[in-house]
Formats: C-alpha cells, structure tokens, sequence
C-alpha cells in the first residue's frame, strides 16, 4: 500500500472514531439499559439515546432496524437528528460543535485531536469565490464528510438550517439539523444493553474504547493550560497585593483577577463543570475535578501554590 493510500486509510480509520463519539455525548462511563429478552425498538432507543452517558431527546433517535445476532448481541440501524454549531471564518464555513445534551456543546476539533484528523471543510466549497452564505447544499456537503457519507444519498439530510444562529464572540455563526442514517451494534452483559459498535457512510465497524482515552487526554491537557494560566494570574496578583485571592470558590477568584490580570475569563473545565479554588493569604489549590466529577479522585487535574 502507498504511503498516500494508508494514510488515506489511517484517516478515515480515526475519523469513524470521531463519528462515534459524536453521538456517545463524550463520556467514559457506558449506559447499560436493562436487558429484556428480545431487543425491542424502544429499548434500542432508549440505549441509542443515552450511550456513553448522553441525552439525546427520544425524537431524535428513529429505529429503522434491528437484526439480531444472537442472543446477547444486534445490529441495529437508526436515523439520528443531530444539531450542529457552524461558523464563518475567513471566507469558509465550518463544523464547529455538536449539541450532545440540551444547553450542552461539544467542540468538534477536541475529537478531531484525539482522532488526529481534520473537521471538514474547504472540501464543500463550490468556486474559487469565497461564498459567506450558508446553503443547504453546502450545510448537507459538510455533514456528510463528516459521517463519510458520499453524496447524493439519502443517508444525510439538512432538515433546517438558521444562519442566525447562537454567535460565537465577534464571527458569524449559524445552526444545522441534520438527519442522519447511522447503524449501530449493541451488546448485551450482565448490566444489560449497551452501544459497542459504531458504522457510517461507507466505513467499517469501529469500536472507540481507545479514542474516548485519548479526548479525556486532550480535555485534561486543556485543563491543565486553564489551571496554569490561573496561576500566573494568581502570581501576579500576589505581587502586587502581598497576597493571594482569599476564596472559596473559583468565581470569585477570577472576579479578582479578571480583567488586569487574567485576559480572558475562565469558570468552566473541558468537561463542563466549574474549576474549584481555596485560597487564603499564602497559599492556595487549584482543581479540576476531572472525567468522573468527584472530588480527590485521581483523574482529578490540581495545580498548588509553591
């Protein structure tokens, strides 16, 4: 094989990694669904709708199929509703993030660093004029690159575009709902039904076990230049003031800090829960409280006062 063509083959082997996690809502931690004797399509549902710990609304996971491979295993072929967060940047439009939850996004190009592929993007344009409106045409060319779905098939469609959509700071941004056809292979333990297998476009089966490591990587490396970034902060505002930010909880020490000395307001860590602080006059923690959101675990990220 070419050098070309394995990397070409590499590519796609990640981004079906990708793909997957999209739907799992980002989470370690598998969902078991109780498990009855047959597969039914609510049941399936069900286990679609909150895999690795989602919550996708029941609407948005359709049960084409079920064919049944066993007793404790089925393929499974569903049409997902996904909602995508796109933006403008210098001429080109580009996936952005994926709505996993209500109110909740996910970045895309924090998977697609743990995948190490490209979001699609320059591949839809449609002339060497640098377009800003975002048709459906292009809106349904960018989804489906994602899912390695080639076009025309009816296994993506755009059911609404809105160009208006939530901004991102000073660019233009938009929202897309796709409706895509997806299968998906379930496995049946001692704690019942869960997702083990994900396929789409033309791809094959992909198990993700290995990449969901890898963005819990990525996030903890973004936690970690969060907490750092804090702590210059925290440093500088010592100098100043003979003393560190005296606070219980991180929303206060950055309503010290920000704007003199932090440029840019951080509350939040990669996996949606606020940073933790305890101050007091020489001395301070820092903390993030990780992928499983307890406290004085292990995963969790801490940065202290020297």
């Amino acid at each position: 094989m070419s050098h070309k063509k394995a990397h070409k083959a590499q590519n796609g082997f990640a981004r079906s990694y990708l793909l997957f996690v999209l739907f799992c809502g980002f989470f370690l931690v598998v969902s078991p669904i109780e498990a009855r004797a047959d597969l039914s399509q609510k049941q399936a549902r069900k286990v679609i709708q909150t895999m690795g710990g989602g919550s996708l609304p029941s609407d948005s996971v359709r049960i084409r199929s079920i064919n049944a491979s066993g007793a404790d295993g089925a393929e499974v072929s569903a049409e997902i509703e996904a909602v995508f967060r796109l933006r403008l940047f210098e001429g080109h439009w580009q996936l952005r993030e994926i709505r996993t939850a209500a109110g909740r996004w996910e970045r895309l190009d924090v998977i697609a660093s743990a995948a190490k592929v490209e979001v699609p993007g320059g591949e839809c344009e449609t002339s060497l004029q640098l377009a800003t409106k975002l048709t459906t045409k292009r809106a349904r060319c960018l989804v489906a690159a994602l899912f390695g779905v080639t076009l025309p098939s009816d296994d993506v469609r755009i059911k609404e575009v809105s160009p208006f959509g939530l901004s991102l700071g000073s660019e233009s941004s938009a929202l897309v709902t796709a409706l895509v056809n997806a299968d998906f292979r379930l496995a049946r333990d001692a704690g019942g039904w869960r997702v083990s297998g994900f396929k789409s476009g033309t791809r094959d089966w992909v198990d993700v076990s290995a990449l969901l490591v890898a963005i819990d990587q990525v996030k903890r490396s973004a936690a970690s230049e969060d907490l750092s970034t804090i702590a210059k902060a925290l440093g500088a505002f010592r100098r100043d003031r003979g003393h560190f930010v005296v606070a219980d909880r991180e929303s206060v020490s950055i309503d010290h800090l920000s704007p003199r000395y932090l440029a840019r307001v951080i509350r939040i860590d990669p996996w949606h829960r606020p940073y933790q602080y305890d101050g007091q006059q020489d001395h301070y923690s820092l903390r993030s409280l990780g992928p499983d959101g307890k406290p004085n675990t292990p995963d969790d990220v801490v940065v202290s006062s020297p």
